[in-house]
């Protein structure tokens, strides 16, 4: 009897050994499927990580293109303005010649106004006083001789 609970012990410390592997293998294979699963994880967090980079530097491509195309804005809207700026300055001084010689031609109008009705009041003096045409003439041709210098 004696021999069978050697045996039985010996079983019995065997089982408890291949237990022990069986543990030891499953903790193995335990750790293997995490540590797989930890590759998964960094290797899609390295992907996401690279394709966040490239769209980080499509946007500062994009940004800068589109910078400098706000700058070309910029320069045309600024070139525009002071285009803009000196065309109304030349419409101003075209405007301000245009009235300055209509001002001048309604100043020698108004003139030639006031000399016709001196000529039509002496016209008529003369047809009033008949006798006295000859010394109304001179006198105005005296006067009229006078304006011209």
């Amino acid at each position: 009897m004696s021999g069978d609970f050697a045996t039985a012990g010996a079983l019995g410390g065997i089982r408890g050994s291949l237990r022990r592997v069986a543990n030891e293998l499953e903790q193995q294979n335990h750790t293997a499927s995490a540590l797989a699963q930890q590759t998964r994880v960094a290797n899609h967090w390295q992907t996401t990580a690279f394709k966040l980079q490239n769209e980080r530097s499509e946007w500062k491509a994009l940004s800068r293109r589109t910078l400098e195309a706000l700058e070309k804005e910029e320069q045309v809207s600024a070139d525009l303005r002071q285009q803009l700026a000196q065309a109304q300055e030349a419409l101003r001084a075209e405007k301000k010649l245009r009235d300055d010689e209509y001002n001048e031609r309604v100043e020698k109008y108004n003139k030639l106004v006031r000399k016709s009705n001196k000529l039509v009041r002496c016209v008529n003096t003369i047809k009033g006083q008949p006798g006295n045409a000859l010394a109304l003439i001179a006198a105005l041709e005296a006067e009229l001789n006078g304006q011209k210098t």
